[in-house]
């Protein structure tokens, strides 16, 4: 019986490849992690085998069946999914899904104190502390739930990030951080992206999008002993926020990744951010340009936000964002497969 069960799998596998489907449809649960400092929502991505059910939460769509069951008989690689600054686990939900429907558990904390909806958190010197520690208790949440635990491969686990979510993924993976390295650069530059300083109106709503100015070093930051997840084998950053980081602060990071960074670097600097972590690396990573600006790599927005947030939502002309992401969930799917 369990032969013709396997068979049964791998001819449905096989039709599915033939046709160019994904293997599986995507389900959607939402969990409820506790933490020292506020408990937050997770919303986790997987396969499933029932049928793809839309719903809203907000003016979002989601293409995934809510609580859905699980595929059986089967453990699937766990992604970490570390969203930016204002954003939340809606902010990159196509990429999610896609993955889960090519067979990824894909974890989504929300950065509360730094996503959207939530009251700020009152330092930048404590977003960046709790970052790293949100996602790794929404990682050990997933793998520890009753409900999940039976089908995820904890052996097998990787970690996307967006701009402080690149952040977020970099200090997991064993970056050490140099805060007064990044004073030092935001005191002599104009840089609005990477430090948040304030020139123009325009500049205004990229400080208030992406990075907040540079922490003083507090003697809590001072003090900070970043977490490292051991258990990562593979990264995919996306503009990340690095001005924190100097060359020797990547030296213990030896799992392969892939970069991505937009053809326009006038919302975050490539120089201090995704080039010096493509240069400080010790392994050097695959690297893939895309056309548009640092939010190229948000969803689409549905239009109800794109009215109120142009910055954000309107693309260049020319600048194909849905093509875009279609492109970056094969690439991201391929490279996680291969090195998980």
């Amino acid at each position: 019986m369990r032969h013709t069960i396997l068979a049964l799998l791998l001819a449905s596998f096989a039709l599915s490849a033939l046709a160019g489907l994904p293997p599986f449809h995507a389900g959607a649960s939402r969990l409820t992690v506790q933490d020292a400092t506020s408990p937050f929502d997770t919303v986790v991505f997987y396969p499933t085998e029932a049928p793809e059910m839309p719903w809203r939460a907000g003016p979002f769509t989601v293409n995934a069946s809510r609580d859905a069951p699980l595929v059986d008989n089967q453990s699937f690689p766990v992604v970490l999914l570390s969203h930016g600054r204002g954003g939340g686990p809606l902010s990159h939900r196509e990429l999610a899904i896609a993955l889960a429907r090519e067979g990824f558990v894909v974890v989504v904390p929300t950065h509360v104190g730094d996503a959207s909806g939530f009251p700020a958190a009152n330092s930048q010197a404590k977003i960046l502390m709790d970052r790293p520690r949100q996602a790794e208790e929404a990682l050990n949440a997933v793998l520890s739930n009753p409900r999940f635990a039976p089908h995820v491969d904890a052996n097998r686990i990787g970690m996307i990030g967006y701009s402080a979510g690149g952040y977020t993924a970099l200090i997991l993976a064993g970056a050490q951080p140099n805060f007064a390295y990044a004073n030092e650069f935001c005191a002599t530059h104009d840089d609005a992206g990477s430090c948040g300083h304030r020139r123009t109106t325009e500049m205004e709503a990229v400080s208030s999008t992406l990075a907040s100015p540079a922490p003083t070093v507090s003697a809590d930051l001072a003090a900070w002993r970043p977490p490292v997840e051991p258990r990562l084998k593979a990264m995919v950053l996306m503009d990340p926020l690095a001005v924190m980081f100097n060359a020797p602060s990547f030296s213990a990071i030896r799992i392969p990744v892939l970069l991505y960074r937009p053809q326009s670097d006038t919302l975050l600097s490539a120089p201090r951010n995704a080039l010096a972590v493509a240069f400080g690396l010790p392994v050097t990573p695959q690297q893939q340009v895309v056309p548009g600006t640092h939010f190229v790599f948000i969803d689409p927005c549905p239009s109800q936000i794109a009215a109120e947030a142009a910055l954000i939502c309107q693309d260049a002309p020319g600048v194909d964002r849905p093509a875009i992401h279609r492109q970056i969930e094969s690439q991201v799917a391929d490279f996680l497969r291969a090195n998980l």
